[in-house]
């Protein structure tokens, strides 16, 4: 039996017409393995590093999230502790009376009372942050990306109020326990300071990884690109050339086969 070229043609151009529409649907120059297999590989081995890196830039930004809020409570700490030092002050004065010392001492309880709140409310995603448990495994919060770790160390924010705590039974009657709790201020507005500054560095550290990651990842974006996107001028330009290549040999097929069928008679 012999076969039609202009049907075979046809129908080559059919198939070469569905790949391009299916390139172009998808945007996608690799849309099953027979396309390209090593180059299948390729693209997804970079998606998956991509992927990483998309984890890891989402990671790094909780963590710069969680270093503002802890931040942001310790410096609302230590505006209480510069107000109880400013109190202390007024009771060590000469001029106060007996009954301003006991005011001023109630005051200093009501701060205390705020600064713990602060500390027991001041957390990200159910993590206290400037409370420790004296459990080094769990006061240290990873933060994990593709290539590095950061750690963040709780802030032990507690054992400050718990120190100045320790001077407000006889606060309004002794002068030492008045001169204690100012040292003990002083202290804790120092050890804040050190905890801010730590959850600053690690802030830094981690603004830092992200922006490499973005960039590694947008690197990584653009070479899958590469790979396995489509060139859609190319490809919208070969669909065009095999359709018109098709309709061309669509005519041709029709013309033969009227050539065909005015032959047929003259031959009986």
């Amino acid at each position: 039996m012999e076969v039609n070229p202009y049907s075979s043609n046809i129908q080559s151009l059919s198939g070469v017409q569905s790949g391009l529409l299916e390139k172009i649907s998808s945007a996608q120059n690799i849309n099953k393995a027979s396309d390209d297999p090593s180059g299948l590989l390729i693209a997804d081995q970079l998606g998956v590093q991509k992927s990483s890196l998309a984890q890891s830039v989402q990671n790094y930004n909780s963590g710069i999230a969680m270093s503002s809020i802890a931040q942001s409570g310790i410096s609302s700490q230590k505006d209480i502790l510069e107000n109880i030092r400013t109190e202390t002050l007024k009771a060590m004065n000469g001029t106060t009376s007996d009954d301003g010392k006991e005011a001023i001492a109630n005051q200093i309880s009501k701060y205390i009372d705020q600064y713990e709140q602060i500390a027991n409310s001041t957390g990200y995603n159910g993590q206290e942050l400037l409370k420790t448990s004296g459990d080094s495994t769990s006061d240290d919060i990873s933060i994990v990306g593709d290539k590095n770790i950061i750690d963040l160390q709780k802030a032990d924010t507690t054992s400050i109020s718990d120190t100045i705590k320790s001077f407000m039974s006889s606060f309004s009657t002794n002068k030492n326990s008045m001169d204690g709790l100012l040292d003990a201020v002083d202290n804790g507005i120092d050890k804040l300071n050190t905890f801010a500054s730590d959850f600053g560095s690690a802030s830094n550290a981690l603004e830092s990884s992200a922006r490499d990651a973005i960039s590694a990842e947008t690197n990584m974006a653009k070479a899958q690109s590469t790979v396995a996107d489509i060139d859609y001028t190319k490809e919208v330009s070969d669909f065009s050339k095999t359709n018109l290549m098709s309709q061309i040999a669509l005519i041709v097929q029709s013309q033969a086969n009227a050539v065909q069928s005015r032959s047929v008679p003259l031959l009986s």
